[in-house]
């Protein structure tokens, strides 16, 4: 074959890759029905990756992505964007089918915030003649929106915000100010160069007394050609290390009216003259922000899982010096090292698939009591939203990092798919709440809960166990065999996770007793306090997980399959923080040895059926765009393909040479004579 061919893509699946689907224990489909939610949904999602790759702007977008610049990229994105809408409208597509579209086309999309928190906003913060105003004409795309709430100097401290809304009860208006420069709006997503409208959050002033955060409904841009309108400053706050698809924004506001009806009052009321009303508790302005959380753990599902299948894939036809000498070369996957930085990262995400789903249950049974007005179930909510954000992002952007480097160098091209979703990963972390800040607001939460089961109360949700009678504590690994007992293992974990509490809360109730402010007996303990959030986020996913095993209607071959990759989540887990699990007297020096026999012995039992794991997520090549991880394998074909589409091989020769490389050479040459 002459170099010219290289690039031609075999029309056939590599063959190390086939061997491996050949291999498997379970039928694939099956797995990815459980995974999509039954044979239906799965048949909703194929259809409408159909409809939406059959564009071939759908389908261009990928590219674009990945070889242009950001202004391409931003542009394509509001082009996809639009695609997006003209197409709900279209087909009346539900929620649930526009997140499967979102889904398939990557989340980030220049105006997402429309539908991810400018939408949900109205409908859970407006009353109903304003949802009669502001609701329909947003779903007809009249106006654009997003929700400009994190300011330059303030981001998880809400009650810090620095944008006030002041009323004047003459006018009958809202003035916005941000007063000084921390104050302006920074970071909000679509709101640079896309969003004509905002729902602003700003400290309420009315009659001289401050009334905590509201949401006011402001328009950023004229409807008739996009400029800013007087008194408004907003733009792009510049280069970002990913997420290039998103315009984020800085806002300024100088003394901006907007009426008196512009105020979002379903939970709070300011009347004709100045009369301030809580009809709710301000915490009820929060419920956006609660739905944004459980989207994030959504996402981190989404890029562990496309992270895992380009790794496990990549792993399976890459072939790196030989295991027996007399064999050739082995594939990388048959490197247990290998396995070691794949297979945590494959048992995260069917983890936090299970968790999530669990919890996506939870909210919205929660939200129809809360737009009822029963906001009792808040509190557990904001707290298990909280900690599922914090423990999937964190999580999965430490295990997408280790699957990019166990694909070597070629995990660093952009081709790869793995750098920019790394990159695209970083930013989950803080935002919607930076992941210590989420951390010590579960662990405020869990505090006041380990309170409540002291005197007596009967803990339920998610923190039942506070309650219940953890003494005398034995050990349930009693042999080797034991460590392989899901019901055991999450013992271990909800055992650890109530002495790291129970701990932390002496202590903090030591240092209180002894004198210390209890803000400062707080700040003292804020590591310990973080580390009783982890341990309690920990426990909660290990049990969500393993019910949901247990709970499966499915074949035996794939309970088996997700019992040992269930039961690799749990004991990796173990290992990996063994100094609590030995700390707190949780399990001895003996059960860490069988505990770490086990993991590596759990390696060699989830190595067949690798490949078809990843393959349940069934991502569509357009989807996963990565020359590594396509489903046919040939890996080294589509990266050679893939510099066909680099500007920088649009020509042989590049323009720097006759500027700056000839003369430096003709000048060298000369010198030489």
């Amino acid at each position: 074959m002459s170099y010219l061919e290289f690039g031609a893509i075999p029309l056939q699946v590599n063959p190390d890759l086939q061997e491996e689907r050949d291999q498997a224990s379970f039928h694939v489909t099956e797995l990815t029905h459980i995974i999509d939610g039954g044979a239906e949904k799965t048949q909703l999602r194929k259809r409408l990756e159909k409809l939406i790759y059959s564009d071939p702007d759908f389908r261009r977008f990928p590219d674009v992505r990945t070889f242009g610049t950001k202004s391409e990229f931003y542009g394509a994105s509001v082009l996809k964007s639009i695609k997006l809408f003209q197409l709900r409208k279209e087909h009346q597509w539900t929620d649930e089918e526009s997140d499967i579209v979102h889904s398939l086309v990557d989340h980030g999309h220049a105006l997402g915030l429309h539908h991810a928190m400018f939408i949900p906003a109205l409908e859970r913060l407006a009353t109903d003649e304003q949802k009669a105003k502001w609701l329909t004409i947003a779903k007809q795309y009249k106006i654009l929106g997003t929700y400009a709430q994190t300011e330059l100097g303030h981001g998880t401290y809400l009650q810090g915000l620095e944008t006030t809304a002041t009323y004047d009860p003459g006018t009958q208006e809202f003035i916005l100010n941000t007063p000084t420069i921390s104050a302006m709006k920074w970071w909000p997503g679509s709101l640079g160069k896309s969003s004509n409208y905002a729902i602003v959050l700003a400290t309420l002033i009315t009659r001289g007394k401050r009334h905590g955060m509201h949401p006011f409904v402001v328009q950023l841009r004229s409807l008739e050609d996009h400029q800013p309108l007087p008194g408004i400053k907003v733009g792009e706050i510049g280069a970002k290390m990913g997420t290039l698809s998103t315009d984020n924004g800085y806002l300024i506001l100088n003394n901006i009216r907007i009426l008196r009806e512009n105020m979002l009052m379903k939970n709070a009321q300011v009347s004709p003259d100045g009369t301030f009303t809580a009809s709710a508790p301000n915490q009820a302005n929060y419920a956006t922000m609660v739905l944004l959380r459980v989207r994030i753990s959504e996402f981190a599902y989404t890029n562990i899982s496309k992270a895992v299948t380009i790794g496990i894939r990549y792993s399976a036809v890459r072939r790196q010096s030989k295991l027996d000498p007399e064999e050739k070369e082995a594939k990388i996957l048959e490197y247990q090292t290998q396995q070691y930085k794949l297979f945590p990262g494959l048992a995260l995400a069917y983890a936090i698939l299970f968790s999530t789903k669990l919890l996506k249950k939870k909210y919205r049974e929660a939200q129809t009591e809360i737009m009822k007005g029963n906001l009792q179930s808040l509190p557990e909510l904001h707290c298990e939203t909280s900690g599922s954000k914090a423990f999937c992002t964190e999580h999965m952007l430490k295990e997408v990092e280790i699957i990019r480097q166990s694909c070597g160098g070629h995990g660093y091209l952009a081709a790869s798919g793995i750098g920019m979703m790394t990159s695209s990963s970083a930013p989950l972390v803080t935002v919607e709440g930076e992941n210590t800040v989420m951390y010590l607001q579960v662990a405020r939460y869990l505090l006041k809960r380990f309170s409540n089961a002291k005197s007596g109360e009967q803990i339920e949700g998610c923190t039942s166990y506070l309650s219940m009678n953890h003494a005398p504590y034995l050990c349930p690994f009693l042999s080797e065999k034991d460590c392989r007992n899901l019901s055991s293992l999450c013992d271990v974990y909800r055992y650890r996770a109530f002495i790291v509490i129970s701990r932390v809360v002496r202590t903090v109730q030591t240092d209180i007793k002894d004198g210390l402010p209890q803000h400062d007996a707080f700040n003292k303990n804020l590591v310990h306090l973080v580390r009783a959030a982890r341990a309690h986020c920990y426990f909660n996913v290990v049990k969500d997980f393993a019910e949901a095993v247990k709970e499966l209607d499915a074949s035996i071959q794939i309970c088996t399959v997700l019992i040992s990759l269930c039961c690799f989540f749990a004991v990796h887990g173990i290992v990996e923080n063994s100094g609590d699990f030995l700390q707190t007297q949780t399990i001895g020096v003996e059960q860490l040895k069988w505990l770490k026999n086990l993991q590596t012995s759990l390696l060699a039992e989830i190595r067949p059926n690798a490949v078809a794991l990843v393959d349940a997520f069934d991502y569509h090549d357009i989807t996963l765009t990565s020359a590594l991880g396509s489903y046919d394998g040939n890996a080294y074909e589509r990266l050679y393909q893939s510099t066909e589409k680099d500007s920088m091989n649009s020509q042989e020769v590049h323009s720097s040479y006759h500027t700056y490389l000839k003369p430096f050479i003709q000048e060298m040459n000369k010198a030489k004579l």
